[in-house]
Formats: C-alpha cells, structure tokens, sequence
C-alpha cells in the first residue's frame, strides 16, 4: 500500500492509493478507506486482487487546506483471505505532506498495549518539547472491526510547556476477528501563529501476552510434551 499526493498553491488537495497484492494467493473483498484532516472518504471496494495485480485509486474530494504547514495522511485497507471471507486482515499506511511550509511539530509520544482477559488497553504517552502551551486536537484511528467506548471522534487538551500526559483507552475487538495484532494511529493536531502543525504515533494494539504468538503455538506444544516426557523419565528413574 502507498499514497501518493499532490497540492496546489490554492490548498486543494489530490490523492492517489496503489494497491498491490505482492503474495502469491488472491485476496478477496479489498475495502480500503482515506482518512484526511479529520475527514474520512470510503473507496470502491475491490472484489479481488491476483497476486502480481495492483490498482491506483484516485480521491479529490477532500477540502482544501488553508493553514500552511504540515497534513497526515492514512490509508486504511482491509482484506480476507478466502473468497467467502476468512480471516480478514487489515494494513495502515501514513504518509503527509506540506502546503508551502514543512513546519515540523513539537509534539511527541509512544503507544503501547497490554491485555486482560477481554480487551486491550492502549497506554498513550505525550510530551510537549516546546517551552510554549499546545491546544491539541486528536484522533485515534482504529482498523475496521476494533472499537473503544474511551475514545471517540476527536479528543483535545491542552499541554503545557514541557509538560507530559498519560492515559489509557480500552479497545475490543469484534466476535468475527480472529487476527491477533491490529496497527492503530494517533494523530496530534495543533495550530500556532497562523500554521498548521501534525504529528502521527503509530503503534500495534494485540489482544494475547506479548511473549504468545498463534504461529508459535505449535512449538509451545511440541516443548510442553518433550517436558512432560522428560519429567516422567526423570521420576521413573529416580524414585525406584
């Protein structure tokens, strides 16, 4: 998945979403979404893709920006496996871009997930490196299927100079997913001195303990076994 964009010195804006299917299997109900400036344009959905085949999607429907600075971009694509649907997958792709001027933000931070037994907590980190206050704008961008009752729409504080904030956000993922680790996207909106300024935090929201893993599973069964093999051995030999 890439974005390719271009904007004029009016602000308008005109965006490009090649996909390809670099696997050697077909993939089945390719539904891939734009998410822009605080606005979300659903795309075409594509019935199939062969392996090898790719396609470029085209979207001008955004509104022009008016502030010069720097935009995010995400593209957001789900996908299943089978032709009657099978394990659906999903992919995030970022990119951005400047409208006259690369300003850069002052806002950084991390994300990182831990599990209980019937969600994800996603544990966000900020911090303002600037010595002046930042009235922030976000938005938490989750892959179709995960939801969150803590984070919804937009979201917006205010963070001093060299001040720090944490907070937590509890996802869910839906009865049909089966797909353990999910990207998720924060994105940090700010505006100073008539520019725009954008940042982007990616992380990965999984839903088993970080060391478990499906494709591992059957090695943690083949070690369990060689252990209780080893173990009756042990007694048998040892307790005569």
């Amino acid at each position: 998945v890439s974005i390719q964009n271009q904007v004029d010195n009016s602000g308008n804006v005109k965006l490009a979403l090649t996909l390809k299917n670099a696997g050697s299997r077909p993939v089945y109900h390719v539904h891939p979404m734009f998410h822009f400036h605080h606005s979300m344009s659903m795309m075409s959905k594509i019935m199939r893709l062969d392996p090898g085949q790719s396609i470029i999607l085209e979207n001008d429907r955004h509104p022009p920006v008016l502030r010069v600075g720097r935009y995010p971009l995400t593209a957001m694509v789900e996908y299943c496996t089978l032709p009657d649907g099978g394990q659906k997958q999903s992919i995030l792709a970022t990119d951005s871009f400047y409208f006259k001027e690369p300003v850069a933000s002052k806002i950084e931070g991390s994300l990182e997930s831990a599990t209980d037994s019937e969600s994800s907590i996603l544990k966000v980190f900020l911090r303002n490196r600037s010595e002046s206050f930042k009235n922030l704008r976000m938005m938490l961008l989750l892959p179709p299927g995960i939801k969150t009752n803590d984070f919804s729409g937009e979201m917006g504080f205010t963070l001093r100079g060299g001040e720090e904030k944490n907070f937590e956000v509890r996802v869910f993922r839906g009865e049909n997913q089966e797909q353990d680790r999910f990207p998720v996207r924060l994105m940090v909106e700010y505006g100073e001195m008539l520019k725009h300024y954008s940042g982007e935090i990616n992380g990965t929201i999984r839903f088993s303990p970080s060391w478990y893993s499906v494709k591992y599973l059957p090695h943690f069964t083949a070690l369990a076994f060689m252990a209780l093999i080893f173990l009756g051995y042990y007694y048998r030999v040892y307790n005569r």
